[in-house]
C-alpha cells in the first residue's frame, strides 16, 4: 500500500477473511461498559470549563480572577488570564501524564480489566474531595487524584475496545471510547448549565457529580470479560479461547486464536516492553503514538472545549447564554462521533482525518478574520457576528469528532504488536495529556497574547498534522490487530525502515502495467489540452461563452449596445440581488450549449469510426468560424449593432465545443481531451495527466478574467466601443487555429487505433507513450477490449444494458452534480455577483481574476495528489468545504446585504476569501474529477457514447444553472447560496456510498471496480457477456 491508499489489501486481509464470527450482544455490551471510562474523560473536559467561569467558584479560589471579570476596563481576552486558575485546569492532565506510565505494566501483568478499575476507584475519590474542597490544597489534591484516574482509565479502555472487537468493525466499537468522551462532555455542560445559578453551591454539585461515572466505571470493571489476548498473554490459552469464542458467537475462531498465540509467545519474549518499543522495526508505531495524540490536542479542540464558557464569555455572550453555547458544542460533538462510528469501517481512517482537517483549517481562519475585524480589545461581538462564531465553532466541533476525535484513540490503540501494545498505549496516553497540560497552561496566556491569532496559531497545526496523515499514515480499516506489521512494510516511506522478516503479498487487485511518464506523454498532453484552455477561456468550466466570458461581456458596454436588454443598471432604488436584471442577459447562453449538445451526440459516431483526430478538427474549424465572425463582423458594420452576426457565431462555437469535446473524446478538445488523457496515461499517473485538462480550463479561465480586467479599465480611456471584444474574440480565434494545426501532430490513442484494425500501428504508439517494449499485458488488454467493442454495432443501445448501469449513472450524475456545486454560476456572475454585493466596478473584476487564480493553484495541487490519495478523498474533501463556504456566504448575506444597502469592507473582503477557499475546494475536487471519472469508467466499445452523455448532461445543466442563476439570486437571495449547499452535501453523500476508488485501475480492467463494490455488485454480471436485462 502506497502512502496514498486508501484499500488495504493482500496477505492482512486476506487472512482477516479467515476470521469467523459475528458481532454478539456480548461483546456490545462488553464494550458499551468498558466504554464508560471515556465519559470520566470527557466528563471532566466539560466541567472544567463551565466551573471556572462560575463566579461562586471564582470568588471562593481565584478572587483575583474574579475582580478581573467584573472589571468593565480589562482587556477582553485578558479577563481570565491567570497561572493559577490554568495550574488548576492542568494539574489533572500532568498527574495523569505521571499515571499512565504506571499503568502500563499494571495492564500487562494483570490485565486490561485491572486498569480499569484502578482508574474507576481513583477518579471517584478525587471527585468526592473536589465536591467538598474548602481549601487550595484539597481542590489540587482531588485534581490529581482525578489525574490518576484518567491515566488509568485511557491506559486500559482503548485497548479493551480494540482487542474485544472484530478486525471488520473495530474502528466503530473502538470509537465507544470517544462516543463515551463526547457524552460526558455534553453531560457535563447541560450540568453546569443547570447549576450557574447555584451561586453557593452549583460548582460543587458539577464537580461532585463526577463520582457517578467513576462509580458505574469500577463497578462495570469487576463484572467485564478480559479480552482474550490478555488472558493468552498471561498464560490461561484455554480460559481466553472460551471468551474469543463467546464474544465472536461460534467455536470457528481458529484462525484468530492462532494470531493471538503467535502474537503472545513474542510478546512473552520480551522482558523489557519500553526498551523493546524504540527499537527499529516499531519505528512507525512510535511515531504515530507520539504525533496523533499530539496533533489531536493541538487541533485546540480541548482548548474550546475547557474554557468554552470563558470564550463565549470573553466574545461579549452573557454567563447564561455562554454555558447554552457551551452545550450545543457539546451535542454536536457528541452526534458528529456517531456520524464516524458509522462510516469508519466504510470510509476507513484516513478519509475521515483528512476531511475532517481540512474543515477545521478552514473553520479557525474564518473565525480569526471575523475577530479580527469585530471584536477588539474593549468591544464586544455584534449578535448576528456572536451566532456566526458559535456556528462556525460547531462546525469545527463537528469535524473534530468525526476525525481527529475518535481517531487519535483509536489508530495508536490497534497498531501496535501485542508485546509492547500497553507500553505504546502508555505513551500514546501520556503523551496526550502532557500537550493536554501544556495547552491548558498556556492557553489563556496565549489569547492575552495573541489575541484572535490564536486560532491561526491552531490552524496551521491543523495543516501540518493534515499532510502528515496523507504522507505518512496507511489505511488500518480491516486489518486484524494482530496482523497490523504488514501495513508498515507495503508503505512508501516506511517499508524502508521496518526489516521484511516475511515476504509480503499484500499485492493490489488489478494489474500493474509496466510504463513510466516519458517526455512524448508530456508533449502530447501538453498540446492535446490546448482545447481546454480554449474551452476555458471562453467558457467558464466546461462552458462556452462567446460574449465575453460574462464578467466582462455583460459589464461591457459593447455587447450591451448589441442587444440593448443588457445595459447595465445602476439605479439606487433597485433591489440589490437584482440590479442586472432576472435574466435577460443569460438569454445568450442556450446559442452555444444548445448546438453543443446536438454537436457531441453526432460527432459520437464521427469520432469512433474515423478517429479523434477528425472531430478536433471540425471543432476546431468551427471554434474559429464562431470566435472570427463575433470578432470582426460589428467593425465591418462601422460599429453598428449586428445580433445576427453574434447568434451565428455562437451557434457555431456551439459545434465547435460539441465536436471538439467529443474530438478529443479521445485525442484532444474539451469532452475528447478527458478520454484521450485517460487513454494515454498510464494507469499509476492517468489521475495526474487527467487533470492537465482542467488545469488547461482554469489557465483559460485565468486568462479570459485578466483580458477582461485589461479591457474593462482601460476602456475608460483607450477602449472605447467594440475594441474590447474584438480583442478578446480575436484571441480565441488564434486559440482555434492553434487547436486545429496541434491536431495534425498529436499521435492517436492506441486504444481508438486498435478499435479501428490498426494493431501494428496501435502497438508501436503504446510502445512509444510507455517509452519501452514491455506493454504486452496492456497491448493485450486493450485488443480484448477492441474485440468486444467490434461485436457492438449499436453503442447507443448497449449503453442501457444492465452491466453498464454504473457506468451510465455516474456519466450522468457526476456532470449534474459538478453544474450543481454552484461553480459555474460564480464563474459566469462573479463581476455582477461581486458588484451588487457593494464591491466597485474595477475591484469586481479584479476579484474576478483572483477566484481565477485559486482555481489555476488548487488545480495544480489536485495533479499532485490525486493518484496518491484517489478520486474520492478529494471528492469528498472539496465537497466539505465547499459547504461551509457556501453556507458562510448565505449567513453574511441575510445578516448584512439588504435589499438596498452594500457590504461593509471588512465582510466584503471576508466573503472574497470564502469565495476563493470554495473555488480552492472546486479546483482540486469537482472540477476536474467529474471529468476524470466519466472519461475513464466506460469499456472501450461505449467509451465515446458515454462521453457523449457526460458532455450533453453538463451542457444541458449548464444551461439550466446559468440560465436560472439571475433569477434565482432575485428571488432567493441569499437563500441560493443555501440552495447550493443543500446540493453539495447530496453528492458528498452520494460520493460517500456509490463512487468506488478508480485510481491505479488500468483503464480496460475497469470492471472490476464495479464488481467489487457493496451496491453495483449487485447488479453488474460477473462474466463478461452482453446481458440485455
Amino acid at each position: 500500500m502506497a502512502g496514498g491508499s486508501f484499500a488495504p489489501g493482500g496477505l492482512a486481509m486476506e487472512r482477516a477473511e479467515q476470521y469467523q464470527g459475528k458481532v454478539t450482544s456480548y461483546v456490545i455490551i462488553a464494550c458499551l461498559v468498558a466504554a464508560i471510562g471515556g465519559s470520566i474523560f470527557g466528563y471532566d473536559i466539560g466541567i472544567s470549563g463551565g466551573v471556572t467561569s462560575m463566579d461562586g467558584f471564582l470568588s471562593h479560589f481565584f478572587k483575583e480572577v474574579y475582580k478581573s471579570k467584573k472589571s468593565a476596563h480589562e482587556n477582553n481576552y485578558c479577563k481570565y488570564n491567570s497561572q493559577k486558575l490554568s495550574a488548576f485546569t492542568s494539574s489533572l492532565y500532568l498527574a495523569g501524564l505521571v499515571a499512565t506510565l504506571v499503568a502500563s505494566p499494571v495492564t500487562r501483568n494483570y490485565g486490561r480489566r485491572a486498569s480499569i478499575i484502578c482508574g474507576g476507584i481513583s477518579f471517584f475519590i478525587g471527585a468526592v474531595l473536589n465536591a467538598f474542597a474548602i481549601n487550595m490544597a484539597m481542590l489540587l489534591v482531588g485534581r490529581i487524584l482525578l489525574g490518576v484516574g484518567i491515566g488509568f482509565g485511557n491506559q486500559g479502555v482503548p485497548l479493551y475496545l480494540s482487542e474485544m472487537a472484530p478486525a471488520h468493525l473495530r474502528g466503530g466499537l473502538n470509537m465507544m471510547f470517544q462516543l463515551a468522551t463526547t457524552l460526558g462532555i455534553f453531560t457535563a455542560n447541560m450540568v453546569n448549565y443547570g447549576t450557574q445559578n447555584l451561586h453557593d453551591w452549583g460548582w460543587r454539585l458539577s464537580l461532585g457529580l463526577a463520582a457517578v461515572p467513576a462509580f458505574m466505571m469500577t463497578v462495570g470493571g469487576i463484572f467485564l470479560p478480559e479480552t482474550p489476548n490478555s488472558l493468552v498473554e498471561r498464560k490461561s490459552k484455554d480460559k481466553g479461547r472460551e471468551v474469543l469464542e463467546r464474544i465472536r458467537g461460534t467455536s470457528n475462531v481458529d484462525a484468530e486464536f492462532q494470531d493471538i498465540v503467535d502474537a503472545s509467545e513474542i510478546a512473552n519474549s520480551i522482558k523489557n516492553p519500553f526498551r523493546n518499543i524504540f527499537e527499529k522495526k516499531n519505528r512507525p508505531q512510535l511515531v504515530m503514538a507520539i504525533f496523533l495524540p499530539m496533533f489531536q490536542i493541538l487541533t485546540g479542540i480541548n482548548s474550546i472545549l475547557f474554557y468554552a464558557p470563558v470564550l463565549f464569555q470573553t466574545m461579549g455572550f452573557g454567563g447564561e447564554a455562554s454555558l447554552y453555547a457551551s452545550a450545543i458544542t457539546g451535542a454536536v460533538l457528541a452526534s458528529s462521533t456517531l456520524i464516524s462510528m458509522a462510516t469508519v469501517d466504510r470510509l476507513g481512517r484516513r478519509v475521515l482525518l483528512i476531511s475532517g482537517g481540512i474543515m477545521m483549517v478552514v473553520c479557525q481562519v474564518i473565525v480569526a478574520i471575523i475577530l479580527r475585524m469585530k471584536f477588539g480589545d474593549n468591544q464586544e461581538l455584534s449578535k448576528g457576528y456572536s451566532i456566526l462564531v458559535v456556528i462556525v465553532i460547531c462546525l469545527f466541533v463537528l469535524a473534530f469528532g468525526w476525525s481527529w476525535g475518535p481517531l487519535g484513540w483509536t489508530i495508536p490503540s490497534e497498531i501496535f504488536p501485542l508485546e509492547t501494545r500497553s507500553a505504546g498505549q502508555s505513551i500514546t496516553v501520556a503523551v496526550n495529556l502532557l500537550f493536554t497540560f501544556i495547552i491548558a497552561q498556556s492557553f489563556l496566556s496565549l489569547l492575552c497574547a495573541l489575541k484572535f491569532g490564536i486560532f491561526l496559531f491552531f490552524a496551521a497545526w491543523i495543516t501540518l498534522m493534515t499532510i502528515f496523515v496523507v504522507v505518512f499514515l496507511p489505511e488500518t480499516k480491516g486489518v486484524p490487530i494482530e496482523e497490523m506489521t504488514f501495513l508498515w512494510r507495503k508503505h512508501w516511506f516506511w517499508k524502508k525502515r521496518v526489516p521484511k522478516k516475511k515476504p509480503s503479498a499484500m499485492t493490489t487487485a488489478t494489474k500493474q502495467h509496466q510504463g513510466n511518464i516519458t517526455v512524448q506523454l508530456i508533449i502530447t498532453s501538453i498540446i492535446a489540452s490546448i482545447g481546454a484552455f480554449l474551452f476555458g477561456y471562453i467558457g467558464l468550466s466546461g462552458t462556452l461563452f462567446l460574449t465575453f466570458v460574462n464578467g466582462g461581456a455583460t459589464l461591457n458596454e459593447g455587447i450591451a449596445d448589441i442587444n440593448e436588454e443588457l445595459v447595465y443598471r445602476n439605479e439606487h432604488y433597485l433591489d440589490q440581488y437584482c440590479k442586472d436584471g432576472a435574466g435577460s442577459d443569460t438569454m445568450y447562453l442556450p446559442s452555444v450549449y444548445v448546438p453543443g449538445i446536438i454537436a457531441t451526440l453526432i460527432a459520437s459516431r464521427v469520432t469512433r469510426k474515423n478517429g479523434r483526430r477528425r472531430s478536433m478538427i471540425v471543432g476546431g474549424i468551427s471554434y474559429f468560424i464562431g470566435a472570427t465572425l463575433i470578432a470582426i463582423v460589428p467593425r465591418l458594420v462601422q460599429y453598428g449593432p449586428d445580433q445576427l452576426a453574434i447568434i451565428i457565431g455562437r451557434i457555431f462555437a456551439g459545434v465547435g465545443v460539441g465536436f471538439g469535446v467529443q474530438a478529443y473524446n479521445e485525442s484532444r478538445c474539451v469532452q475528447a481531451i478527458p478520454l484521450y488523457l485517460s487513454e494515454i496515461a498510464p494507469a499509476k499517473y492517468r489521475g495526474g495527466l487527467n487533470f492537465m485538462f482542467q488545469l488547461a480550463i482554469c489557465l483559460g479561465m485565468l486568462a479570459s478574467n485578466i483580458i477582461n480586467y485589461v479591457t474593462r479599465v482601460e476602456g475608460e480611456h483607450r477602449w472605447t466601443d467594440y475594441r474590447g471584444i474584438s480583442i478578446s474574440f480575436g484571441v480565441v480565434a488564434c486559440l482555434a487555429l492553434l487547436m486545429v494545426v496541434g491536431a495534425k501532430f498529436l499521435p492517436e490513442t492506441p486504444n481508438s487505433l486498435i478499435q479501428r484494425g490498426s494493431k501494428d500501428e496501435g502497438r508501436r504508439s503504446l510502445e512509444k507513450l510507455r517509452g519501452n517494449e514491455e506493454v504486452e499485458e496492456e497491448f493485450q488488454d486493450i485488443v480484448a477490449a477492441s474485440e468486444l467493442a467490434s461485436t457492438v454495432k449499436t453503442p447507443f443501445r448497449s449503453i442501457f444494458w444492465k452491466k453498464n448501469r454504473p457506468q451510465l449513472v455516474m456519466a450522468i450524475l457526476m456532470p449534474a452534480f459538478q453544474a450543481l456545486t454552484g461553480m459555474d454560476s460564480l464563474l459566469y456572475y462573479s463581476s455582477i455577483l461581486l458588484l451588487n454585493m457593494g464591491f466597485g466596478e474595477k475591484s469586481s473584476f479584479y476579484s474576478s481574476v483572483m477566484v481565477g487564480a485559486a482555481l489555476v493553484l488548487s488545480t495544480l495541487l489536485s495533479m499532485a495528489v490525486v493518484d496518491r490519495l484517489g478520486r474520492r478523498v478529494l471528492l469528498i474533501s472539496g465537497g466539505i468545504v465547499m459547504i461551509i463556504c457556501q453556507v458562510i456566504i448565505g449567513i453574511i448575506l441575510v445578516n448584512k446585504l439588504g435589499d438596498d444597502q452594500n457590504l461593509s469592507k471588512g465582510l466584503s473582503i471576508l466573503v472574497m476569501v470564502l469565495i476563493c477557499v470554495f473555488a480552492l475546494a472546486f479546483g482540486w475536487s469537482w472540477g476536474p474529477i467529474a471529468w476524470t471519472i466519466p472519461s475513464e469508467i466506460f469499456p472501450l466499445e461505449i467509451r465515446s457514447i458515454g462521453q457523449s452523455i457526460t458532455v450533453a448532461v453538463n451542457f444541458g445543466m449548464v444551461v439550466v444553472v446559468a440560465e436560472s442563476f439571475m433569477p434565482l439570486l432575485c428571488a432567493f437571495k441569499f437563500g441560493l447560496f443555501i440552495f447550493y449547499g443543500g446540493w453539495i452535501i447530496i453528492m458528498t453523500i452520494f460520493v460517500c456510498l456509490f463512487l468506488p476508488e478508480t485510481k491505479g485501475v488500468p483503464i480496460e480492467d475497469m470492471t472490476c471496480v464495479w464488481r467489487k463494490h457493496w451496491f453495483w455488485k449487485k447488479i453488474v454480471p460477473t462474466q463478461h457477456g452482453h446481458i440485455l436485462s
